[in-house]
């Protein structure tokens, strides 16, 4: 009988190897859903600098207006919504496998917001005269493509974070 006990007495006793604690799935939700909202602010500001171009060259000074005053706006949308993520970012590490992704991905945060507060200078509407307008067609389209560079980049630590740290996937529509 006591050789029974021994070897379970051992089992119970014995040292107990830490095992990595699967991430709080709140605390993943928090974060996919910060990230994602972020990411839908940003989808914004595409969207309207790809309207920005559309039949630029033919578009009114109004309506070039108009439109700069639309990516401006999203521009600072999007400097609050990354803001607010890096807020987040930077109260917790997700987990100590994404600690590297996370960190990057804070950094890539930090160059979005100043590429967009950049944006929201640029396009600035004001004065609101056909020679502003003409400046705006003319520099427009090289001023999107530095939005279009900096939001890959932020896509792209965002996308690595989002896989090293288990985030859920976003729920299909």
């Amino acid at each position: 009988m006591l050789a029974l006990w021994v070897p379970l007495w051992g089992a119970l006793v014995a040292p107990v190897a830490p095992s990595a604690q699967a991430p709080d799935s709140a605390l993943l939700r928090r974060y996919a859903d910060a990230v994602y909202a972020t990411a839908d602010t940003l989808d914004v500001l595409r969207g309207v600098t790809q309207a920005f171009r559309n039949d630029l060259k033919t578009a009114s000074p109004t309506l070039v207006l108009a439109r700069a005053t639309s990516v401006q706006n999203a521009c600072s949308s999007g400097v609050t919504a990354v803001r607010q993520l890096q807020g987040i970012l930077a109260a917790r590490t997700v987990t100590p496998k994404s600690a590297p992704s996370q960190a990057k991905f804070r950094t890539a945060a930090e160059q979005t917001v100043a590429a967009l507060e950049r944006c929201v200078r640029n396009w600035q509407p004001l004065p609101r005269t056909d020679g502003r307008a003409d400046t705006l067609r003319a520099w427009g389209p090289y001023r999107v493509n530095e939005i279009e560079v900096a939001l890959r980049r932020f896509d792209l630590a965002r996308f690595t974070f989002a896989a090293a740290a288990g985030l859920p996937r976003r729920p299909v529509k």
